[in-house]
């Protein structure tokens, strides 16, 4: 079984509708990892059959809960407002069949603008080059490497990134060449502003800045 796991916070109910292709699945089960306040959120979600865990704490510390309570031998990370590939569990059984302990998808954005094709084609570049896929791409797991790893840490921002330096030490990490589509929305404030502070983000959590401070700086805040 796969477990696919995806932290939500204050999400509108039509999230439910993105993700039905991935309750359908045969042997997987859909976990949401719940930090928000919206109940017709919740609703919506468990109509097409998911399973809400209600917690609140960072997005790394609602990430590792899910992972405790995961039915499944293979974890699959997955933001809310991103939609994999439609042979996404198929992809990754066969993957991790192959010799993989874990993995991501290469990126796309939905209605890319040229702005948006570049940023795509630098974070599909960064992964290949540097094996440093972010979580808009879709992580994906043994449970065992997981948790050799140690799970994902109490972190408000750059769990995927401290999560994924960890598991690529364990084994083979493949980033597959099928794309996760993802929103937009974090760009319609400017494409050149939010990469550049995702970049001092990236820096700064390689440079050890406290992750309450990173958290600051990703909203645009001193």
């Amino acid at each position: 079984m796969i477990t696919v796991v995806v932290p939500i916070k204050n999400e509108d109910p039509q999230v439910a509708g993105r993700l039905r292709p991935v309750a359908e699945q045969a042997d997987s089960e859909l976990l949401i990892a719940d930090g928000g306040d919206r109940p017709e959120t919740v609703r919506a979600l468990e109509a097409i059959g998911a399973r809400v865990l209600r917690s609140k704490g960072t997005r790394g510390a609602r990430l590792a809960e899910a992972a405790r309570q995961a039915r499944g031998e293979i974890l699959f990370f997955l933001h809310a407002d991103c939609e994999p590939p439609e042979e996404a569990l198929a992809l990754i059984r066969e993957t991790l069949a192959g010799g993989a302990s874990a993995g991501a998808f290469s990126l796309a954005y939905e209605g890319a603008t040229p702005a948006l094709r570049w940023i795509a084609w630098w974070a599909n570049l960064r992964s290949r080059l540097f094996t440093l896929p972010f979580g808009d791409q879709g992580l994906f797991c043994r449970r065992e490497a997981y948790e050799r790893a140690g799970g994902f840490r109490d972190l408000p921002i750059c769990d995927d990134v401290d999560m994924v330096r960890r598991l690529r030490r364990l084994g083979r990490f493949v980033v597959l060449p099928q794309k996760t589509v993802t929103s937009p929305r974090r760009y319609r404030g400017g494409a050149l502003l939010r990469v550049l502070r995702n970049w001092r983000v990236l820096a700064g959590y390689y440079a050890g800045v406290d992750p309450e401070k990173l958290e600051r700086w990703y909203r645009g805040k001193s």
